[in-house]
């Protein structure tokens, strides 16, 4: 087998009679443009997205940039309960839970974004009350520490899914946080299996400072995002359009290109087999 293989293409090409595929996003404010993980399809039309964000003027952009065919809630999602929110010296780290400052102040590189500026008591919701969906293809989360809340509001819409992509943090850089192990077993009781890790952040300990890349550490893992799959023991119980959907998901998204073959071959293993042929054939495996 081909060990170079052509990735540059959308699965979308090969079946573009697939539906878009239904992306809930929470936590949508990307740092510049688009939200970066699924924009390529947003950008072709192939993505109806449901969107979360706290950051009202944040909210406000997005969904100028994203436009009508799009929802964007200004919200905060969570379990539903009444909690406080914490705002710091820079918008993206806000979050329903205290910086951790000792720990950050050891750092280089974390503690000016996460400075306590001020708090505001509010009323987290529920995915599950605000989404009427029987089921999404993506949950994407980006909540700074918020995730497991965010889970606690949607065990419909959750386990719905075909993959939840998830921030994680390693070490708790919010005081009281969930860390990777906490949300890696609550998405596994939900039905899936952790997949890939897309990044890894890394800072140096004080007072290292690399005169080249500060945001670059040595060895100490802090965050990165977390990517789960169904449970592939029970991949054929999912309708073919379904695992249509995840294979786009996993070419577009993560170029996760073995497993998309493995869920194709097994969907024509004795029946016609011109989807898994096609997309081999384009991947350059001949």
């Amino acid at each position: 087998m081909a060990t170079q293989m052509n990735t540059n293409f959308s699965f979308y090409d090969i079946v573009p009679d697939l539906p878009p595929l239904t992306v809930v996003d929470v936590g949508a404010l990307p740092l510049d443009g688009l939200p970066e993980v699924y924009s390529p399809l947003l950008e072709r039309g192939k993505v109806s997205l449901i969107a979360f964000e706290a950051d009202q003027a944040g909210c406000v952009k997005l969904a100028t940039k994203l436009g009508p065919e799009h929802e964007v809630f200004p919200v905060i999602a969570g379990d539903g309960s009444e909690r406080t929110f914490y705002q710091n010296s820079h918008e993206m780290t806000n979050s329903l839970f205290p910086p951790n400052l000792d720990l950050i102040s050891r750092f280089v590189g974390i503690a000016e974004f996460m400075q306590p500026i001020g708090t505001k008591t509010v009323k987290t919701c529920r995915l599950d009350d605000t989404i009427d969906l029987d089921t999404i293809d993506l949950l994407k989360m980006d909540v700074q520490g918020g995730e497991l809340l965010v889970l606690d509001g949607a065990p419909k819409l959750a386990t719905s899914a075909l993959a939840i992509h998830t921030e994680v943090e390693f070490v708790p850089l919010y005081s009281g946080q969930p860390l990777f192990a906490d949300i890696d077993t609550r998405v596994r009781s939900l039905g899936f299996q952790f997949h890939t890790f897309r990044g890894i952040a890394t800072r140096s300990f004080v007072p290292l400072r690399s005169a080249i890349d500060e945001f670059k550490g040595v060895n100490q893992a802090l965050w990165s995002d977390a990517v789960y799959v169904p449970d592939l023991s029970n991949l054929l119980n999912y309708s073919d359009e379904r695992l249509l959907k995840l294979v786009a998901i996993l070419h577009d998204l993560y170029e996760s290109v073995d497993l998309a073959l493995h869920i194709l071959n097994l969907m024509s293993e004795g029946s016609d087999r011109k989807i898994f042929n096609e997309y081999f054939k384009k991947l350059g495996l001949t």
